[in-house]
């Protein structure tokens, strides 16, 4: 339940009880306790479902909420018919205020130094975690992390057209993501020169890294539906799942990625991680504000255009932010496009070997695929194909195939790795146990 304080002015008075009386909501009067002379002070006890439509109903009943209106939590409440009225509106699809979902979005966002702290040491956690292949680790540095919530105060800003707070947010993102990146470069570099984790370790063979090594289709899709399920939470009187959030969006071990990509010398896998991070931030964005859009909020019908701007510094100031996160946003996409018409022309071309006769008792059971878009470092790419067969057969000429078959239909130089897993059957009489994967054999060819 929520407590609605209200300055009413004589005039309105009659306008405002009826409104009241047609929700059937308790209220109190009080005479001359408004915020201005000849105010009277109204509180009405409401549920949270109920505050967004009733102020919409008293504002056209001539009310100003800018005169003064307050809305606080109320720990119980009880008065003549308050059953039915919580029943019919847990049961009417509404959202909350606008100014209460920009007060919750403002709640959850930490102040400036532990935003920073935070970041900083769910970054190491991240990185120890891919080190020593912990995906319970992960989880944890995910659920620390607090970069979800400048995201979803940057679409309520964008969505109610207020340019401080969309600046704000856009701020404590670049610094949580430069936090996080340079954290994980440090930490990553500490850890290798302190001989923890061999140097000679190759961070593209570890599998925790195999989904973080490059931007994709389904990348896009858990951006979009993270965001998205942010934002209806927050437009909720429930808790916002903003852990949820964060661990869908994983960015975190994706920032630490870039940080031992650059540790390790594998500028493919740092640059690809790197991309694969904006394009996931950028896509989480889209969400929240979409369905902000979908749910119906907008800019304050009073409230001032967006670019509306005084002085020459704001306006230059606005200018260099809106072609930073232009630029930003327009490298991601194109990197990203052309990774993904790569990624999608291996993946035809792997098939279309593994089907061929010879190859038949091959099942395929994945193909990753390194970045390979824009990139200022030209190297070939290198694609792992994972195969199952059985341990008494052997394709020594498949990886050089796929190579062949890759470089004619993308026109770029690859290294194919393929990796087997290997299995046995069983004979007739079933004397022996069942299928059991019991090595794997490794094969590599350049193009």
């Amino acid at each position: 339940m929520r407590l609605l304080q209200l300055s009413v002015p004589a005039e309105q008075r009659a306008a405002i009880r009826e409104v009241l009386d047609g929700h059937d909501l308790g209220y109190t009067v009080a005479e001359g306790d408004g915020a201005k002379e000849g105010h009277a002070l109204v509180t009405v006890v409401i549920p949270a479902d109920a505050v967004e439509r009733v102020l919409d109903d008293l504002q056209e009943a001539g009310y100003e909420r800018s005169t003064y209106t307050v809305s606080t939590e109320a720990e119980f409440a009880t008065f003549e018919g308050m059953d039915a009225v919580q029943r019919h509106w847990a049961e009417t699809p509404n959202r909350i205020a606008p100014e209460t979902l920009r007060a919750k979005a403002r709640d959850m966002r930490p102040n400036t130094q532990s935003y920073v702290w935070l970041m900083l040491l769910s970054t190491v956690i991240a990185t120890a975690g891919l080190l020593i292949g912990s995906p319970a680790v992960l989880v944890g540095s995910m659920v620390l992390a607090p970069l979800v919530a400048p995201m979803l105060a940057a679409s309520i800003g964008a969505v109610r057209s207020d340019r401080p707070m969309v600046a704000d947010s856009l701020r404590q993102q670049a610094v949580g993501l430069g936090v996080a990146v340079v954290g994980a470069v440090a930490a990553s570099l500490l850890i290798r020169n302190l001989e923890i984790v061999s140097v000679t370790l190759d961070v593209t063979t570890v599998d925790l890294f195999a989904v973080r090594l490059s931007p994709g289709l389904l990348s896009v899709v858990v951006g979009l539906a993270a965001g998205a399920a942010g934002a209806f939470g927050l437009t909720t009187k429930g808790n916002v799942s903003i852990v949820g959030v964060m661990v869908a969006a994983a960015l975190v071990p994706t920032a630490a990625v870039v940080g031992i990509g650059v540790a390790w010398g594998a500028a493919s896998v740092a640059l690809g991680a790197l991309v694969l991070l904006g394009l996931t931030i950028v896509a989480v964005n889209a969400g929240a504000y979409l369905m902000l859009r979908y749910l119906g909020y907008r800019p304050e019908e009073a409230g001032g255009s967006f670019i509306d701007l005084e002085s020459t510094a704001e306006k230059a100031r606005f200018a260099a932010t809106v072609l930073a996160v232009a630029a930003v946003v327009a490298v991601v996409l194109v990197g990203s496009a052309q990774h993904v018409r790569f990624e999608y022309a291996v993946t035809q071309a792997t098939s279309d070997v593994i089907s061929d006769e010879e190859y038949g008792p091959l099942s395929l059971r994945g193909v990753t695929v390194q970045y390979a878009g824009a990139s200022p470092v030209r190297n070939p790419t290198t694609v792992s194909v994972s195969l199952t067969r059985r341990s008494d057969e052997s394709y020594p000429s498949l990886p050089n195939e796929l190579a062949r078959q890759i470089s004619d239909r993308t026109g770029e130089d690859v290294t194919v790795l393929v990796t087997y897993t290997d299995y046995e059957i069983s004979n007739a009489t079933g004397t022996r146990s069942g299928a059991d994967a019991t090595s794997l054999a490794r094969s590599a060819a350049p193009s």
